[in-house]
């Protein structure tokens, strides 16, 4: 009887941290002996004032009157970001009647797309680049072997407001032409931009203005610039955050009975689970406890998770360099397009459009600490990497480019309290339909590396020093 109170308690109290509706907190008497009162652990939606935008965001010199707010490692560094990219935000509301549209140029770089959410902050909508259609007499260069430095680069993207679900895709059939859909739960849209490694030499709007909006109002009258943001932006709260408290996180990793001497993170051989939804992921840390079972229990339906893309996939893991100095990744790499230094054509025969590893601290710190994406990784003769993980200190003499590796920063731990933890994340966009080994393929916890196959990154702790004996290049 205890252990069915303590799996519905665990399980409650789960489904409340992810913000689950409708979720309802077993009575105080339901907590079995030594269990951890989780209740605190619901993470909160902190909204940014005006001023506070302005500031961490208008500082960089990328946002303007419309687009007016970014998350990156030197702005808002929050949700979980990663480093070869920015996210533009804004924030507005339509008078009835008015149509807005954006006219913008294709940038020099790996991706571009347009996201809509909910009010709560899950997508809904997304529009990338090969869903947008040039401009009469522009090219599009992000199509499958398209001129990628084409001069003629113009696009307009119109937004719609439309009844949807979150998560679920758009039949592309009732889909107008360039069109964004924005949700009908409240009056006041979200849209983010999101630019993916610009070419070399290029900014981080991969060297093109930022989309310029253009508001039709109901009696034909157009406005733009000052006039448009005037009548219809709200930079207050533009840019939210969503996290835990530290002491509520502290709670969720406290399960009675964990196995591991470093727990949530694993000894070698390091699993890697795959994001499903948020409810399942805070599950993982009941992994290798007494509660294990709780996981079957919950939904594995894939639903995104706080501003996540529609067009990624991921899986995570948690970390501690307790069990090691050095965090090793060995897997084959996924083929994507090489555009950093400028490719004159978009590569067609790669299995992902991007791919990257980060280094991450924690569900209360949403911040990155490092990053590496597909073209920064060196590959071996037989397409395969190894990629370590250390802090400075520790970093092995061979964890260098010239011997095979790539490195990465540990950084600051967990940012609540634990130097040595954190989690690390791997990201897969957009498969090729030919391509049956990404993260898309995953159907169920604990297929990751069914459906991975030679792609999984098999993940070891090493000393510096076991590591360094290895030679260079890496055998």
């Amino acid at each position: 009887m205890k252990a069915t109170v303590s799996l519905n308690r665990i399980l409650a109290t789960l489904l409340i941290w992810a913000g689950s509706a409708g979720a309802q907190q077993p009575p105080a008497q339901a907590l079995p002996p030594g269990m951890p009162d989780l209740s605190k652990a619901r993470p909160a939606i902190h909204a940014f004032s005006a001023a506070e935008i302005d500031r961490i965001s208008g500082a960089s010199g990328l946002t303007d009157c419309f687009w007016v707010g970014t998350l990156s490692p030197t702005t808002f560094n929050i949700l979980i970001p990663d480093t070869s990219l920015v996210y533009w935000i804004t924030q507005f509301r339509l008078p009835v009647g008015a149509r807005l549209e954006f006219k913008g140029q294709y940038p020099h770089g790996r991706y571009l797309s347009f996201n809509s959410y909910n009010p709560t902050g899950q997508p809904v909508d997304a529009l990338n680049d090969q869903q947008i259609a040039p401009d009469a007499g522009s090219q599009n260069p992000f199509l499958p072997g398209a001129q990628r430095q084409v001069a003629k680069r113009d696009y307009t993207v119109r937004i719609e407001p439309r009844a949807m679900q979150a998560g679920v895709r758009v039949d592309p059939a009732t889909r107008p032409g360039n069109t964004l859909f924005v949700p009908t739960d409240d009056t006041l849209y979200q849209v983010w931009m999101r630019v993916y490694v610009p070419d070399t030499g290029r900014d981080a709007r991969g060297g093109v203005p930022l989309p310029s909006p253009v508001l039709t109002l109901a009696d034909g009258k157009r406005l733009e610039g000052a006039a448009l943001c005037s009548e219809i932006v709200v930079k207050e709260g533009a840019v939210k955050d969503f996290k835990a408290t530290p002491e509520g996180l502290r709670h969720v990793f406290a399960v009675p009975g964990a196995r591991a001497p470093h727990h949530p993170a694993q000894p070698a051989p390091v699993p890697w689970n795959a994001f499903f939804n948020p409810q399942l992921t805070m599950t993982n840390a009941l992994i290798n406890t007494p509660y294990e079972a709780v996981r079957a229990r919950i939904d594995a339906t894939r639903r995104a998770g706080f501003y996540s893309t529609l067009d990624n996939v991921y899986m995570s893991t948690y970390v501690d360099n307790r069990y090691g100095d050095a965090l090793v990744m060995r897997g084959k790499a996924p083929r994507a397009p090489r555009t950093l230094k400028g490719a004159a054509v978009m590569d067609a025969d790669v299995d992902l459009r991007y791919w990257s590893v980060c280094k991450y601290r924690s569900v209360a710190d949403g911040a990155v600490d490092s990053c590496l994406y597909d073209e920064q990784v060196p590959l071996d003769a037989q397409g395969r990497y190894t990629i370590v993980v250390s802090t400075p200190a520790a970093r092995p003499s061979n964890a260098r480019a010239d011997c095979g590796v790539a490195w990465m920063d540990w950084g600051v731990g967990d940012g609540i309290g634990n130097p040595h933890g954190g989690f690390v994340a791997m990201r897969h966009m957009l498969p090729h339909p030919n391509f049956a080994n990404s993260l898309w393929a995953t159907q169920k916890p604990g297929d990751e590396e069914r459906a991975l196959g030679d792609y999984y990154p098999a993940t070891t702790y090493d000393s510096k020093a076991a590591f360094e004996a290895r030679g260079c290049p890496v055998k």
